[in-house]
């Protein structure tokens, strides 16, 4: 949970090493003061030495980034921010989502209802596909159904099938 409080505390983390940084500059400032520089030529010759804070702190901040999380909630917060700036922009949107979902959970319920019949047959929720298993291709399914004997042979051997009538012109499973 340490990269969770990390994340949402990132800006005392930032603010934290510029402070470090900070002190690192002013311990090199102090020690060159203590050989006989004065403080300004000290400073200079310190921040020379040190490099470019700026360019330590981006680096610092990108190692300790998730660039693609933090770009989505920048992102977030940027849209929700618009949205709430143009009130009227957002009051239809959200009536146009509203409307598009309304429509379609209408639109579903009436092609479920007269176009997607049941299943023929007393107990379509039992309905079941058997097919064979090819030991040697690493027990992955055949691209065929089980043949009319094999299942026969099969249902007598087991009783969690049950035998239904098979149509002799197809000899497949109804």
């Amino acid at each position: 949970m340490m990269w969770l409080r990390r994340l949402f505390s990132r800006r005392r983390l930032y603010k934290d090493l510029s402070e470090e940084i900070r002190e690192h500059i002013e311990e090199k400032v102090e020690e060159l003061v203590a050989t006989g520089m004065s403080r300004k030529e000290a400073a200079a010759e310190a921040r020379r030495e040190f490099g470019n804070v700026t360019l330590i702190e981006e680096d610092s901040r990108d190692a300790w980034r998730w660039p693609s999380f933090e770009n989505f909630l920048m992102d977030l917060r940027y849209g929700l921010r618009m949205l709430r700036k143009d009130t009227g922009f957002t009051a239809v949107a959200v009536l146009t989502l509203a409307l598009g979902i309304a429509v379609n959970a209408a639109m579903f319920s009436l092609v479920s209802g007269f176009l997607l019949a049941r299943p023929p047959g007393r107990e379509p929720e039992r309905v079941a596909a058997i097919t064979s298993v090819n030991p040697a291709g690493g027990f992955l399914p055949d691209a065929s159904a089980v043949s009319a004997p094999n299942y026969l042979l099969g249902a007598k051997q087991t009783m969690c099938l049950r035998i239904w009538p098979l149509r002799m012109h197809t000899a497949q499973l109804i």
